[in-house]
């Protein structure tokens, strides 16, 4: 085959072939009852104590535990290449046992929530300090399609994931982070450096248990 045609044909595989998805979990790696992999880190919120992540297993699927009361932590997974901006979108599939009492995304002095599914970009200039991030966050009754830039800084943005945190059952979601960031920022998205999962509870002092199973980039193909 000439290379001209070697050539045209990764053209077409690229343009009409589905990616393979990428795994961002890993869970197959620990061991159950262990918590995330090493390529994960936890990181406790403004001196709070964190809560706590746990790998289980049920009929032989595993997910992850994250569970806490009066307490606030984030769990991060700093990419080993970029995500360039593309096609890809976030795959989730995640539940709520336990949603804080008293939790209200709408007020700061409420802001709680037991599972917010988070994109960071990459900063821009060397005065740019605070990544722009994305929040996706389960709700316990705000209206659907809520969203607000985060009490904390414009850089940081909330939006509610769907459905309402009242439903128990699993929820299979397909986040845009890429088209979410030109709708919320405007201009061109920023590569994703790093994802993760966070729950708050130190706002209300309320207990919160989510599950996630899967967590991947998929090709919007």
């Amino acid at each position: 085959m000439s290379r001209s045609r070697i050539v045209w044909c990764a053209l077409l595989l690229t343009a009409f072939g589905a990616a393979e998805p990428v795994d961002l979990l890993r869970l197959h790696t620990i061991r159950l009852g262990g918590g995330l992999p090493p390529v994960w880190s936890a990181i406790p919120v403004r001196r709070q104590r964190s809560p706590t992540a746990t790998v289980l297993d049920s009929a032989g699927t595993r997910f992850v535990r994250i569970a806490g009361t009066g307490s606030a932590g984030w769990f991060v997974n700093r990419l080993d290449a970029p995500e360039a901006p593309s096609t890809m979108r976030l795959a989730v599939s995640w539940r709520v046992l336990v949603a804080p009492a008293g939790a209200d995304l709408r007020a700061a002095a409420t802001d709680d929530a037991a599972l917010r599914v988070f994109v960071v970009f990459a900063t821009q200039g060397i005065f740019e300090r605070t990544p722009r991030t994305l929040f996706y966050t389960s709700g316990t009754g705000e209206p659907s399609g809520y969203s607000r830039p985060s009490f904390q800084s414009r850089t940081l943005h909330v939006i509610r994931l769907e459905p309402d945190a009242a439903s128990t059952a699993w929820v299979e979601t397909v986040l845009d982070p890429f088209s979410d960031y030109q709708r919320i920022w405007g201009g061109t998205p920023r590569a994703v450096v790093a994802v993760g999962l966070m729950q708050d509870t130190e706002q209300t002092g309320g207990t919160a248990i989510a599950d996630v199973r899967a967590l991947s980039w998929r090709s919007r193909r």
